[in-house]
């Protein structure tokens, strides 16, 4: 997935008017115990008798936590997160709805690893629990077999499932798209990459996947470059061949999204069999955000003059980030734009936010957060293209058609454009009506992808397999 690409939008109508919450730390905690929340949490909030599913991602980053959650029954994903309030075991943390905060008070029992409490909306009460993930089984997680490893890496450790087939075979290695994600590629409840490893463990593949930086049992700087990931890849393949060796015939990456980046860099620099890119770019990540832009703004039934404003704005944000410019000048330009929204709220809702100045303020901070990263000046900078014409390996490029992530389109029209320049082994498949999951999709957009059914469309799997078998 492309879940960390930023897209700085200015949308008339505050409906449109991404919120976040007020940041108002009273910490008294160590970072050694907020270190331990961070990682993927999923409980449900009781509400008359029914449970609302949660699933949440908490980061931990400079002694502070934030994060997303997912709603699926209502079709919310990646909701911003914040924590106003840490003491000692009590924590508080909310995200808002655009009538106000829906807030989350609970306890953590740091042996159970469970936070429960109590969950406020619209003056209104209901009981909540949610339990870390990251203390199960690689096998709890996924519900399928396979060896839990954890490998030791220049920056710090990767925690992974090494599933092998019966008899020595083609080793898969699943790398996942940006943001931090767990080994199953959780996204909307499908988990992409443990579905992937059940279909290739059926057809008699080995493979290996693992948890980003930060996540699960993995450790090491979550703001990774492409090419930190990269070194992370390099000793995972290090690691495996000097211990599997016996039972791997051939060495195959697959990488969605920014891990089909990833995948390219290191192939570059450590000779592996072939490359599997699955909805990954073919274009500088610049191109991919503003494509994103066009794509989704127009399904959404965004007026054209707005789109180009967008357009600008990002545009003024990549040249900051290239030139390690001031950023004060962009901050205050959001400031007047998130200003003038709220101005045009109703009054009840205004006052809902509290002190506007502190509700701006932290609105901003959390936009630009992520566009201030390591990780996203190397992704706008990189351009792939240099990189896929020295590969001299075999290359299956799949296609979601559906794709509003990253658009099929431009991007088949550049492989095909490198295959044919540089006579590289590429197979390029487009998968009808498939989303960025490569789910059986209908308009495509990430805001559906929890109302679909949790399994591939039709021609994905065969295509893979039938790739790997030809090899």
């Amino acid at each position: 997935m492309l879940q960390r690409y930023i897209c700085f939008y200015y949308i008339s109508g505050m409906k449109n008017l991404l919120i976040a919450s007020i940041i108002l730390f009273a910490q008294t905690v160590t970072g050694q115990n907020l270190e331990s929340v961070a990682g993927n949490w999923a409980g449900s909030i009781e509400i008359t008798g029914q449970n609302l599913i949660t699933e949440f991602t908490f980061s931990y980053h400079d002694n502070d936590l934030d994060g997303t959650v997912d709603i699926p029954q209502q079709m919310a994903f990646n909701l911003p997160v914040e924590f106003t309030r840490i003491e000692g075991d009590s924590l508080v943390f909310q995200f808002q709805t655009g009538t106000g905060a829906a807030v989350f008070r609970g306890e953590l029992d740091s042996e159970r690893m469970t936070i429960s409490g109590t969950f406020h909306q619209m003056n209104m009460t209901y009981p909540f629990s949610i339990r870390k993930n990251d203390g199960e089984s690689a096998d709890q997680r996924s519900g399928q077999g396979g060896e839990e490893l954890l490998i030791e890496t220049r920056a710090g450790e990767i925690s992974g499932t090494l599933r092998l087939a019966e008899k020595p075979a083609p080793l898969i290695v699943l790398l996942t798209g940006s943001g931090a994600q767990d080994r199953d590629e959780t996204v909307a409840g499908f988990k992409v990459f443990g579905e992937m490893a059940n279909l290739l463990y059926q057809n008699g593949f080995s493979s290996f996947r693992y948890d980003d930086r930060g996540v699960g049992r993995s450790t090491g700087e979550q703001d990774a470059t492409l090419n930190d990931l990269s070194d992370d890849l390099l000793d995972v393949l290090a690691h495996l061949e000097n211990e599997y060796a016996d039972q791997v015939t051939h060495t195959i990456l697959l990488g969605h999204s920014q891990g089909g980046l990833v995948s390219v860099i290191s192939a570059v620099r450590k000779e592996v069999d072939g490359i599997i890119f699955m909805g990954a770019p073919f274009l500088r990540g610049d191109e991919i955000i503003n494509s994103q832009i066009r794509t989704i703004s127009e399904a959404q039934g965004i007026a054209d003059d707005i789109v180009e404003q967008n357009l600008e704005f990002q545009e003024r944000i990549y040249d900051v980030i290239r030139n390690a410019d001031n950023w004060d000048e962009i901050e205050q330009d959001l400031y007047d734009r998130l200003e003038s929204q709220i101005n045009e709220l109703p009054e009840q809702q205004r006052e809902a936010l509290g002190d506007m100045n502190s509700f701006i303020r932290s609105q901003i901070n959390r936009q630009l957060s992520a566009a201030k990263t390591d990780w996203f000046k190397s992704f706008i900078e990189y351009d792939p293209a240099q990189d896929v014409r020295e590969l001299n390996i075999p290359l299956l490029v799949l296609f979601g058609e559906k794709d509003t992530q990253v658009i099929f389109g431009p991007n088949r029209e550049k492989a095909e454009e490198l295959r044919d320049e540089a006579e590289l082994m590429m197979q390029i498949v487009e998968i009808e009506s498939a989303n960025h999951l490569f789910q059986r999709a209908n308009s495509g957009l990430p805001s559906e992808y929890g109302m679909l059914e949790k399994e591939f469309a039709p021609g994905f799997a065969e295509a893979i397999i039938e790739w790997l078998n030809s090899i």
